[in-house]
């Protein structure tokens, strides 16, 4: 697939392991930069439908460029073992933060869902679904910001399952994947809501309805987690970032409002600040350019006025000169 084996590659510690794959942290000796590296294991890599889809993503894969997203850096394979490496990570896994006496706020889990949404509608701009979106496929730092991990790695290892070992070791083919289908965002957006609703059940807050007489946060919540999960497609989000601005609207009060937002945010944020905060939160420039307008908006009023005293001085002018003619 590449000219990369494992051997330009140094191990540093191995993170976890499957059936199919091991996953490391380690060291690229060209440039000593840290990288996450996904191994697959030799049966896997010889399944002809499995090595094909991997394929197909790499183009895809390379292209998304997104603060919740670790960056793909590239494939190989090694003595018959593909593998490819990514941006390294330190957050944890999301299932294994989900330990007893372990809870998130309700706000909390609407912070989580509004970041992998997001993630999830870059991916699904360029035609790349998830497939496999769990909790262990999203990382999780102290502050809550959200990383987003093998995208299409289930799809490739379900095209696996029912593949035949393979000698092939061509050129790697130069086409992508289709654009994503409805099912496949769809499915995206189930797995979301499933992971959703395992945290919210871990939440310690009151269901009912608070003083206001409003529905609380978490109530709010598990009813859109109901209509994003309901058999009726008419309740249920078509987009990421529909499913996205829903759960921002929860969170300032707005719930049952159409409100658009903006996914995109430039870089990987360091801030401990709330990204649905930052979202809702009026600008300096916002509030520079409101009293620019009142300012035009007074110049305006004044211009208006001004034609209306020249008339008059005009007016006062003739009578004058005809006084003094006549």
């Amino acid at each position: 697939m590449s000219d990369f084996e494992l051997q330009d590659f140094e191990i540093a510690h191995e993170l976890y392991s499957h059936d199919d794959r091991r996953v490391f942290n380690a060291v690229r000796r060209l440039d000593d930069s840290n990288v996450r590296l996904t191994v697959f294991s030799p049966e896997m890599s010889q399944k002809a439908d499995f090595r094909r889809a991997l394929k197909m993503d790499r183009a895809m894969l390379s292209m998304m460029q997104h603060q919740s997203i670790l960056r793909f850096l590239g494939s190989g394979e090694s003595d018959g073992q593909l593998f490819f490496w990514t941006e390294a990570c330190g957050f944890e896994r999301l299932s294994t933060q989900c330990t007893p006496g372990r809870t998130y706020s309700s706000e909390d889990v609407i912070e989580i869902g509004w970041q992998i949404c997001s993630a999830l509608q870059h991916a699904h701009n360029l035609g790349m679904v998830h497939s496999g979106l769990s909790a262990d496929s999203v990382l999780l730092s102290d502050n809550l910001q959200v990383i987003v991990i093998d995208f299409g790695v289930a799809r490739w290892l379900k095209a696996g399952q029912a593949s035949v070992a393979s000698d092939d070791k061509g050129p790697a083919l130069i086409t992508i994947s289709a654009t994503a289908s409805r099912v496949e965002v769809e499915k995206d957006l189930s797995d979301l809501a499933a992971l959703l609703v395992r945290l919210v059940q871990n939440t310690n807050e009151a269901v009912d309805v608070a003083e206001t007489g409003r529905p609380t946060t978490r109530t709010a919540l598990e009813r859109l987690l109901t209509r994003v999960t309901s058999a009726d497609p008419s309740l249920r989000p078509v987009s990421a970032r529909e499913f996205q601005g829903r759960l921002g609207e929860i969170l300032i009060g707005t719930e049952d409002d159409s409100m658009p937002l903006v996914d995109q945010r430039g870089g990987i944020s360091t801030s401990k600040r709330s990204i649905v905060v930052e979202l809702f939160e009026p600008s300096e420039s916002n509030s520079e350019l409101l009293k620019a307008n009142g300012e035009s908006a007074g110049s305006a009023s004044r211009m208006q006025i001004l034609p209306v005293v020249v008339g008059i001085i005009v007016i006062v002018v003739i009578t004058l000169l005809a006084v003094v003619l006549f």
